[in-house]
Order: structure tokens, then sequence, then C-alpha cells
């Protein structure tokens, strides 16, 4: 015999309040063991995304490292030849300009025709040698190239505007005493600015900070 309507909601309720889903004959505590896995597993979600992140993020700056080192090693080659390059060209600048001294015969006529010619050249490679190491850095040994470039041309002369020619000026071999006291305050600045050079670039390129 079919059930009455009064019936059928009458079993309908008690299949609820019973957690009973209708039609299965089981209820919600039959799954305990699938809720706490579902649940574990959304608390768990967070901080999975958390160590991934971090993972990914380490994983960057590692390649950005892996990256910038070989770079670096070779910016750090090419100042070493840049302040070698000063160095060089210093010395052989001042070898040049003692010559010159030690070969002037007549105080207050010049320096002789083929020395000037050899501390000429000796001031091109220097100026060149200057202005690399302007361009390299970091500043405090761009500062030392440049003390001993302004003493070279206290030296050596200057060179001319492109209006005048751009040549050079030359000094003589003035022997008053305001010219000996400034040749001898140029070739005290340069000898000290030409030792600390190598001083300051030993400590950058060792990883220290140049003063």
């Amino acid at each position: 015999m079919k059930e009455s309507f009064t019936e059928l909601e009458e079993h309908r309720y008690s299949s609820q309040e019973h957690g009973t889903v209708h039609g299965f004959g089981c209820g919600l505590a039959d799954f305990p063991l699938m809720e706490s896995e579902v649940i574990a597993a959304l608390i768990a979600t967070p901080t999975v995304l958390v160590a991934a992140t971090a993972a990914w993020a380490a994983g960057r700056a590692q390649g950005r490292g892996a990256y910038h080192g070989p770079v670096d090693a070779v910016r750090r080659a090419t100042q070493r030849e840049a302040y070698a390059d000063l160095h060089r060209s210093a010395r052989h600048f001042i070898d040049a300009w003692e010559t010159a001294e030690a070969e002037a015969n007549d105080p207050g006529s010049g320096y002789p025709q083929a020395e000037m010619n050899a501390m000429r050249a000796a001031m091109g490679v220097l100026e060149h040698a200057h202005e690399t190491v302007l361009l390299e850095g970091p500043e405090p040994l761009a500062q030392i190239a440049e003390r001993i470039w302004a003493a070279a041309k206290t030296l050596g002369g200057t060179r001319l505007p492109a209006m005048f020619g751009g040549g050079h000026t030359w000094p003589f071999n003035d022997d008053r005493p305001e010219a000996l006291a400034e040749r001898n305050e140029a070739v005290g600045q340069f000898r000290e600015s030409t030792q600390a050079l190598l001083v300051e670039a030993r400590r950058y390129l060792n990883g220290g900070h140049a003063k």
C-alpha cells in the first residue's frame, strides 16, 4: 500500500534529523576520515604556497647571482688593466721628463727637441690612460688619476684649445726660484699620487672600498 503524504513527510524529516542521505542509507558521520583529510589539505595549502614562493624567489636570486658573477669578473679585469695602464704611462712620462731635465743645457732656453718629442708622446699616452680611469672609477681612483694628470701638465705642458691649433704649450727649463718650486711641488704630487694609485687600486680590486 502506498505511503500517505503525511508519512512521507515524517520519513523525510526523520532522515534529516539523523543525518541520513535519503536513498543511500548512510549519514555524514560515516565519512570522518574524508573530512579530516580535506580539512588538513585546506590548512596545509597556504604553507605550501608560501614555501613554493620562497623557493622560487631563492632560485631567481641565485640565477641573478650566477649571471652577475661573470659580468663582475670581466668588469674587475677591465678596471685592473686601466689602473695598470695609468701606472705604466705615469712612470713612462716621469722618466721622459727627467731625461729632458738632464739633457737641458741652457736654463731658460727650453728642452732639447728629441727629449721634447719623447715627453710629448708620453703625455699623449698618459692622457688616454687618465681618461680611461675617469670612466671606470670608482671616484677615489678617478680623483687620483686627476691629480696625476694635473701634475703632469705642470711639468709637461697643457693641451691648447682647437682654435689655437690643438697643440701643447711646453714649459721652459726655467731656473727662477718660483718656477723651480712649482716644478718640485708638481714632481712630489706626481710621485705621491702614482704611489697612491697602486695602494688604492689594490684595496679596491681585492674587495675593499677605495678611500
